[in-house]
């Protein structure tokens, strides 16, 4: 059988930029298609929550269609699974419809739960549980310490990194998004080779960074999409590249990425 996600070569870029004191591994379930890293090989956990997870967000699509089908925000449900409910949530905020922070959304929970998991097991203290999380190009990162997460937007790496510290902000994970109209699978209703989201939730950080490369069609559109998306509650900053041009504003930082 083909893998049919042979192509994602941002990886190379964005997180393969080792973290060396951790395991890597990958789990697919249906469409699901994670690369982790954590500090042992967790994959029955990780399996295991995105199984729980789609089996929650898949009763509740057949209840409610518009949850899967809708590309603006839907009104709240306080029955819906918390998942679902984070996801129409931060959609809202955002801009965007629900299914625009599912990656997110999956990546936080997984990474919890392999955090919570490595980190009752690890006797070695709280280093047990950093564990990072891609969900096609949309990154959840548990982190006791700093962490880089490489820039890949078209046919090239740029040789630079957002430099992700959640513990700076007074959390234990942060989210780190993005968005193409070139790259990946997801619709965008932009023209940006990048747009890409921090924020302190996985679900946020999805819909937001959609949201920013949905509202920059050329190079002119940088500066008032990204104070739209920076001034979003718990966004913390905000990456764009459009046309050989780029924008950042938040509170982010660029680092060269090592050889």
């Amino acid at each position: 059988m083909p893998d049919l996600y042979a192509n994602r070569v941002y990886r190379i870029g964005r997180i393969e930029q080792k973290s060396r004191d951790l395991a890597t591994f990958t789990i697919t379930v249906k469409e699901t298609n994670l690369f982790i890293q954590a500090k042992a090989d967790l994959s029955k956990v990780a399996v295991d929550t995105v199984l729980s997870l789609r089996h929650n967000l898949e009763s509740y699509i057949k209840s409610r269609p518009e949850f899967l089908t809708s590309l603006k925000p839907i009104d709240s449900d306080r029955f819906a699974p918390e998942i679902a409910k984070e996801m129409i949530e931060d959609s809202r905020t955002a801009g965007t419809g629900p299914m625009a922070a599912v990656a997110g959304a999956i990546a936080e929970r997984v990474a919890i739960a392999i955090s919570n998991v490595a980190d009752a097991g690890d006797k070695r203290g709280s280093d047990g549980k950093d564990v990072i999380v891609e969900n096609g190009g949309d990154v959840f990162i548990v982190t006791t310490g700093e962490r880089v997460i490489g820039i890949y937007s078209g046919d090239f790496l740029f040789g630079l990194g957002i430099k992700v510290s959640a513990q700076e902000l007074g959390i234990s994970g942060i989210g780190v998004s993005s968005s193409s109209a070139v790259l990946g699978e997801s619709l965008s209703l932009g023209n940006c080779d990048l747009a890409t989201v921090v924020a302190k939730r996985g679900a946020l950080s999805d819909a937001a960074a959609t949201a920013l490369g949905n509202k920059v069609k050329n190079a002119k559109d940088i500066e008032n999409g990204l104070d739209e998306i920076v001034d979003i509650p718990d966004v913390v900053g905000g990456l764009v590249i459009i046309d050989g041009k780029m924008g950042i504003k938040g509170e982010i930082t660029l680092v060269a990425l090592d050889d």
